[in-house]
């Protein structure tokens, strides 16, 4: 039990236990914070049996430990005795876990004993209202039901159900235990997980704080040898679901420790150096470094702490990236029976809709599952837009699986009636719309970008009050990759990475510069903000570029390429600072800054020879001739590459002030 506090005379320095409603506590007020508004302590542990809350930093089972300290004093002053391993037994299995969130307690929930749960729950509600005092196991049928009895479904912690709700709720999990040492902790579970990244800041410590390191050191090996009383351990290493450490955790931490107090420094590096490069080795580059923006990291981190194995995810199974991980809502919709799809008496008519386009369109298959994307994938503003985005999967009768992901398009007949326009011109202007949509990709194809197939889906849709009306989708084979600006920061430590990269980014620039990608309400262009999928090869450096949307495009026919292309090298600087954080050299940099000049450049005058062509400058002399229209903008685009100069392009990249890194402290792009 001493193990679990941070030295053996720590139960002689506890603060004074008092007493308030009749209630023992030790420790601070609940969600009491220091001067930095944080927490004094996180979680605490109540005990409900012995009126007893212990709020002190720590695990759960020092909270026993102390609450025990305590008893046996009091009953020793009384002139009493008890049994000491009767005690203990009484207040372990009297304890019930605390964890303190966004002003809420969370009370670990036990379907065994919820009686013993609710009792808790009472004793905290004489400190904390009942509105901000939540129960852990949504995903359990037991507590859900009982909660549902006593009319308080409402008090359910329910999981995040969005991505941004998960970020959140990653974040709000990081804690601290004894030392300074940052781990992310399980509310549900009571389990703690250490990152990789966290375990290297131990390494300057070595040196430069001997004491620090070895306090960290022994959390670690005390908090991963003990598990809690769900069998979970106290602290486990943040990996992949069928990854562990395979070195023994515990001796390799006592060696380091040992040589560490023997001031043996360079040795101590040596043992620690090995562990963690096996842990490194086993994390894999996307969850080596603390990046909770990251799909990949952030998604992984929930579900170690939903206890979930993100392989059994239905989007990790279909190979889907990251960012749909979590981010898909599987819809009510069809099954294939003798060889007919027969819907599910819930299934809207949209689905209907797009189920049956699927099924004819396939002459039968096995299965279609249709699910619905929760979050936008790109951070742009969409507000005003219909933007319901979908997913398909498709099993054919061959055993094959097609997915492919379908968007509704942005500006159709209900967007349009909501501007207060007829019925007649809504219909009207959005099939002129669809034929602009069409035309533009017509375009970026024959000027040969990267741009994927897109297919038009027609359904009908009955609206109350208007009757039917049309609803357009384009839809296209899902490409996996990752979107330019979702790369994960530990991808850039490799200095082929940024080179290659960078080749990329220097076509999407041209993509974006030549067919004017642009935000209709602020004129920023649209680049690197998530319509540019990278593909990677065998060792993750980038080879392949793949536009995935189009967005914007041909909204700016007029403005210079070379007047448009300060936003675009904004942009990449940021993919450089990335690299020069993950310490990639400057010699590097500047390799990479000439391959974006050189890939946008070159990209542009071969587009330039393309648009020479007479069947190119006459691509839409067949459409009315009017100021705005595809003709109008087509010519302008036309015009402004004529009167572009690719070396001026190429000048302007690496002498302007953007890439100048000298005042990010090292000059990284000094000329």
């Amino acid at each position: 039990m001493d193990l679990l506090l941070q030295d053996k005379s720590s139960l002689t320095q506890l603060p004074q236990p008092r007493q308030c409603e009749g209630i023992t506590i030790i420790g601070p007020d609940l969600f009491a914070e220091d001067n930095d508004g944080k927490l004094l302590s996180p979680i605490a542990s109540a005990f409900p049996r012995f009126r007893a809350i212990v709020t002190l930093r720590g695990i759960h089972a020092t909270h026993a430990a102390v609450l025990i300290s305590y008893l046996r004093n009091k009953i020793a002053g009384r002139g009493r005795s008890k049994h000491n391993l009767e005690l203990d037994d009484e207040v372990y299995r009297d304890m019930v876990p605390l964890v303190l969130r966004n002003s809420l307690v969370l009370i670990r929930s036990d379907s065994e004993d919820m009686e013993h749960i609710f009792d808790a729950d009472k004793l905290i509600q004489v400190f904390v209202p009942r509105e901000r005092i939540q129960f852990t196991g949504s995903d359990m049928d037991d507590i859900r039901r009982m909660l549902r009895k006593r009319g308080e479904s409402w008090r359910m912690c329910t999981a995040p159900r969005s991505v941004r709700e998960i970020e959140d709720y990653v974040r709000s999990c990081r804690m601290q235990v004894n030392t300074g040492m940052t781990i992310y902790y399980s509310a549900r579970t009571g389990a703690r997980f250490l990152t990789y990244e966290e375990f290297m800041r131990i390494r300057s410590l070595l040196k430069t704080d001997s004491a620090e390191a070895i306090a960290r050191l022994n959390e670690i090996a005390t908090l991963f040898a003990h598990r809690n009383s769900w069998g979970i351990r106290e602290l486990s290493f943040f990996l992949p679901a069928d990854k562990i450490v395979d070195c023994p955790v515990v001796e390799r931490m006592a060696s380091i420790i040992k040589l560490l107090e023997a001031g043996r420094v360079e040795e101590t590096q040596v043992i620690f150096d090995s562990f963690a490069d096996n842990f490194a080795e086993r994390a894999g580059a996307s969850l080596a470094l603390d990046d909770e923006k990251n799909a990949d990291w952030h998604t992984t981190m929930f579900c170690r702490l939903f206890n979930i194995d993100e392989h059994e995810m239905e989007e990790w199974a279909l190979g889907l990236s990251p960012e749909f991980h979590l981010n898909v809502k599987w819809l009510p919709g069809g099954t294939v029976i003798n060889g007919e799809l027969i819907f599910d008496p819930v299934t809207n008519q949209r689905v209907k809709g797009m189920l049956s386009h699927y099924w004819s369109k396939t002459g039968g298959c096995l299965s279609i599952n249709l699910g619905r994307v929760e979050l936008s994938l790109t951070a742009r503003d969409i507000s005003g837009e219909e933007r319901d985005v979908y997913l398909v999967v498709i099993t054919t009768k061959g055993g094959r699986e097609s997915i492919r992901l379908v968007r509704h398009m942005k500006y159709d007949v209900l967007h349009r009636l909501k501007l207060g326009v007829s019925i007649q011109q809504a219909v009207r202007d959005t099939f002129t719309y669809r034929n602009y949509i069409a035309d533009r990709l017509l375009a970026a194809a024959e000027l040969g970008f990267p741009i994927l197939s897109y297919n038009e889906i027609k359904i009908e849709e009955d609206i109350p009050g208007l009757g039917k009306i049309p609803a357009f989708f384009f839809e296209r084979q899902y490409i996996p990759g990752i979107v330019s600006d979702k790369i994960p920061l530990a991808y850039y430590r490799k200095p082929d990475f940024i080179v290659g990269l960078s080749r990329l980014l220097g076509i999407a620039a041209a993509f974006t510069l030549v067919l004017g990608r642009a935000s209709p309400r602020t004129g920023n262009i649209f680049f690197d903000d998530g319509d540019e999928l990278i593909q990677f090869n065998n060792s993750s450096i980038p080879w392949r570029l793949v536009i995935i949307e189009t967005t914007g495009s041909f909204t700016n026919w007029t403005t210079p390429l070379i007047s448009l292309l300060p936003q675009c090298i904004e942009r990449f600087k940021t993919h450089l600072a990335k690299a020069a954080s993950g310490g990639v050299h400057p010699a590097v940099l500047r390799e990479s800054a000439c391959e974006f000049a050189d890939s946008l450049a070159g990209k542009i005058s071969d587009v330039m020879d393309i648009a020479s062509t007479l069947a190119l400058r006459e691509l839409f002399n067949d459409r009315a001739r009017e100021q705005g229209g595809i003709r109008d903008r087509w010519e302008g685009i036309l015009r402004r590459l004529d009167q572009t100069c690719t070396s001026a392009i190429r000048e302007r990249i690496l002498s302007g002030p953007e890439l100048d890194f000298s005042s990010c402290g090292g000059g990284v792009l000094s000329r």
